[in-house]
Order: C-alpha cells, then structure tokens, then sequence
C-alpha cells in the first residue's frame, strides 16, 4: 500500500521563481493540501509474496498407458493447497487425439500465486499461474504429442509406463483487504 503520494513536477522553477506570477513573495511561499479519506465500499487485493518460498514436489507413475480409456486422469493431492496433476492421455481441446494434456488443479478457495514444472522425464515445461476461484486448473493442452510420446527411441514411455513429475513453489498469497 501507498503511503506517500505527490507530483514530481509539479511547477517549472522558472516559473515558480518569476515575480509575475506571485508564487514566490519576499523569498516565502505558501503550500497547502487538501486530504480526502475515502472508505473502501469494495474489498480489495493484495498479493503477499514470500521471502523464502516452499517447493512442494510430487512423482506420479501412470502404468499400462496404453490402455487408458479416460479422457482424464487425476493424481493424489499434494502440498499444502492439494494441488494435484490432471493427465489426458488423448488431449483435450485442440491437443484432442494428437497430444497429451497436463495441468495443475489446485481444489481451494484461496488464491495463490504459483510457479509450477511439470516433468515427463525429460522435457521440463515452466509456468507462473495466479489461481483464482474461477480459474483453479492450469497448463499445457498440446504438452507431447501422441507420435513423440509413443516413440519408444525417446524414452518417454517406457515398460508402458508415463512418469509425471511436478514441483509447485508457493511464491505468495493473495490477501482480500477491505
């Protein structure tokens, strides 16, 4: 919050100095200011960043991968705001049928701000994300596709096996102030 307010440049020293003007008389000048306080009728926000922010790390292995039949799968929760991975091992959207999707789906009311990797062993995808109540699950529809996660050179599929790693860092928390 703002605790000092002003103009930087408020008037020109030349104009300011010239007698004409009456804002310098007999080397004095007057300032004054008016302060209105105004009582918040809406609640506001504040985001409350940590200095030292917690990582909270989950591992997840999705067996027999090729006979999913779901279009979506969900992993434990883990750490403090249960977040937990979504896995669509078809897609969604417009990785639908060519790609897999991954998100972080966090079930809480609270709203953080967040910085999550997912990891399918060995790609690493980054994301900031604020978490609100309308947009609690985040991510990557097109994250593989199907052919390259498939490819058994690759290493992504191995033993018909899908391992998701995920490191969520709580960076802060959105306060409501009034």
């Amino acid at each position: 919050m703002k605790t000092r307010w002003g103009i930087t440049k408020f008037i020109n020293l030349r104009t300011f100095s010239n007698p004409l003007n009456g804002y310098l008389v007999d080397d004095t000048s007057i300032f004054g200011a008016e302060v209105f306080v105004v009582k918040n009728t809406f609640p506001g926000e504040c985001l409350s960043t940590m200095s030292d922010p917690p990582t909270y790390y989950h591992t997840w292995e999705i067996e027999n991968f090729s006979t999913l039949q779901n279009d979506r799968y969900e992993s434990e929760t883990f750490g403090c705001y249960k977040w937990k991975i979504l896995f669509c091992p078809k897609g969604c959207k417009e990785g639908k049928g060519n790609s897999i999707s991954l998100f972080l789906d966090v079930t809480r009311s609270s709203k953080t701000m967040d910085i999550f990797e997912v990891r399918l062993t060995p790609i690493l995808t980054k994301a900031d994300y604020l978490y609100t109540s309308s947009n609690l699950a985040l991510g990557f529809i097109k994250f593989l596709s199907l052919a390259k996660l498939e490819d058994l050179k690759n290493g992504y599929l191995v033993g018909d096996i899908v391992i998701v790693e995920a490191a969520v860092t709580l960076l802060g928390l959105v306060v409501t102030e009034l």
